[in-house]
């Protein structure tokens, strides 16, 4: 995948968090935090590297909330959403998917 497509999924996976409300915090890790039905989920968009156009890293604070609702990793509220074919348009649309299952 070309640079400039890896680029476009990183600026439209930041608009789809602002859209939906995540609110950008600046933290180390994750950059973005998003209210959902299971509490916080921290979120950090990324390109990827090698192939595909991005990676969207997420991690909830109450994992025991959160494997209720979505199958994230029940010990550490890991959910993340890695895309590693398919075009930038798919995986955003996949993204937004599963993002608007656990808006509160």
């Amino acid at each position: 995948m070309r640079k400039k497509d890896r680029e476009r999924f990183l600026k439209q996976a930041v608009a789809l968090l602002l859209s939906l409300g995540a609110k950008q915090d600046g933290g180390e890790t994750y950059r973005f935090t998003l209210e959902t039905k299971a509490g916080r989920l921290r979120l950090h968009p990324t390109e990827n590297t090698t192939s595909g156009p991005g990676t969207v890293f997420t991690r909830f604070d109450d994992p025991d909330a959160a494997r209720h609702l979505v199958d994230c990793n029940p010990f550490s509220g890991k959910w993340n959403h890695h895309y590693f074919d398919g075009t930038v348009d798919n995986a955003i649309e996949n993204l937004t998917y599963w993002l608007r299952r656990v808006l509160a």
